[in-house]
């Protein structure tokens, strides 16, 4: 594309660059430039410095500054003896600034333009991209100049509140909830939305929360829901966070939502969702906004990401520091906090909560016969075994080196004495085998039963009651189950 000046001082550079086999489109000024460019793009934009509206160098720095643009090859060709500002020459950000009396013959312009073009490919870019951007989101004409520059500035104000907005966004990227409440509250005031979206993307943990208004049809949302996951590929499904209520007959429809997908490297970050119940869309200053929030969004789904990365070491920080290396199963410290809490839970709801110790009857001397490793291989397995024969509302820990624990929530006295004899056959059943044609161990269990006091809510009584079945279990022997 060659734009030129009144004096037509480029005339001769068109006739170069179609002689040397390059399709030439031209314009006589920077609005029809920028309006021309988003209808048809282009490979590379050669521009007269003396423009009767925009002035090159202010054409050059809006291609520069809109980030769907920014690898769009400029020539400036000064065109006029006035020097510019000096600021303003280098914020063009233009690619090459050549004179006019340089293009004499062609050569050196056509040149230029190859390479420009060859290194913007080898970029990414696409002439098609200029499609996608802001910077003719209206009717731009050199003719028109008081609604060109209106609708210039429209644009310049959407960049400059978008910016901002993402930026306030930047700072409340943690907690999740504290975030998501601040952006819907942002984007209600900005857009007539029917309803609200935004989607991350993670290998992990993907997530989606919407704010719906009234009357969204939920197999309409469903579908939605459904057809973005699709295209984002996610490998599990979205974990979902829904603000609003959804109708199971009938309802509205989301006819044409718009769907902006935020990119880095052309990976999926995420998307922004909008949908609004007008027959006639979103308007075209809304469409902008939204456009160049998909582009402001970048940094923000990459802090997100960030968090969620950081939040997810941490619950393994967590996990790790609660449980015990060797078995698996929850460790002393974590069985107390969680006994604590069920117990209390259980004093409002007035149900039964029983305790099983569990310990293995001789280990020291397993361990003198047989070596600590057979030891640790009856631990970790007789720990898989507990794991097998409790529900999943129960939980399991290591209570001491030869001992577990077992919380039976519903649970009363009763119930825990059948598990604990059924743990206990069990166990006296199994083979430990230390190696070919070897005998292991025979390994037995003493069980300790106890049930929750409902007027004593100290976990540590339940503990100790346990402890005194366990007790009477080994006075009388061992392998046996007391309550």
């Amino acid at each position: 594309m060659v734009v030129n000046d009144e004096k037509a001082s480029l005339s001769q550079a068109e006739d170069f660059l179609t002689k040397a086999g390059f399709e030439v489109s031209s314009c006589a000024g920077g609005f029809d430039a920028l309006h021309q460019l988003c209808a048809e793009g282009a490979d590379v934009l050669v521009s007269a410095t003396d423009l009767t509206d925009l002035d090159g160098y202010q054409l050059s720095c809006l291609i520069k500054c809109n980030d769907r643009t920014q690898q769009l090859p400029v020539v400036l060709v000064k065109t006029s003896d006035d020097n510019p500002d000096s600021f303003w020459s280098a914020a063009a950000m233009a690619d090459s600034l050549v004179d006019l009396t340089e293009l004499k013959t062609g050569d050196k312009l056509v040149n230029l333009a190859k390479s420009l073009i060859e290194r913007s490919k080898g970029q990414g870019w696409k002439p098609s991209m200029t499609k996608e951007s802001s910077l003719a989101s209206g009717l731009l004409s050199s003719k028109e100049l008081l609604n060109s520059y209106q609708l210039v500035v429209n644009n310049l104000l959407i960049e400059r509140l978008v910016g901002r907005l993402a930026r306030s966004l930047m700072d409340v990227t943690a907690p999740r909830k504290k975030f998501l409440d601040q952006y819907f509250t942002l984007v209600s005031r900005l857009f007539n939305s029917q309803i609200s979206g935004l989607v991350l993307s993670s290998t992990a943990n993907p997530w989606a929360s919407f704010q719906v208004g009234d009357g969204v049809s939920k197999k309409s949302f469903d579908d939605l829901v459904k057809k973005i996951s699709k295209e984002m590929s996610t490998a599990k499904d979205l974990s979902l966070d829904l603000r609003g209520q959804l109708l199971e007959d009938g309802g509205k429809t989301i006819s044409t939502p718009e769907v902006l997908y935020v990119k880095r490297e052309r990976v999926t970050l995420g998307a922004l969702i909008f949908s609004t119940a007008q027959k006639k869309g979103f308007d075209q200053a809304s469409r902008t906004a939204m456009a160049e929030l998909q582009i402001q969004m970048g940094p923000v789904f990459r802090l997100l990401q960030a968090n969620q990365e950081i939040e997810t070491l941490h619950q393994q920080e967590q996990f790790r520091a609660s449980t015990d290396s060797l078995t698996g199963l929850y460790n002393l410290e974590f069985l107390v906090g969680f006994l604590q809490q069920q117990l209390l839970f259980s004093f409002r709801q007035r149900s039964p909560v029983g305790l099983l110790i569990i310990d293995i009857d001789h280990l020291q001397n397993i361990n003198d016969e047989f070596g600590y490793e057979i030891g640790d291989l009856v631990l970790s397995t007789i720990a898989n075994r507990l794991l097998n024969q409790t529900r999943s509302s129960d939980l399991m820990a290591r209570y001491g080196g030869d001992e577990f624990a077992v919380v039976l929530p519903n649970t009363d006295v009763a119930g825990g004495k059948i598990l604990a004899e059924k743990i206990r056959l069990e166990v006296e059943q199994m083979s430990f085998v230390k190696g070919p044609g070897r005998k292991g161990p025979h390994v037995t269990v003493s069980v300790g039963c106890a049930n929750f006091n409902m007027e004593d809510l100290n976990p540590e009584t339940i503990l100790r009651d346990a402890k005194m079945s366990l007790k009477r279990a080994k006075e009388l022997g061992g392998n046996q189950s007391s309550a």
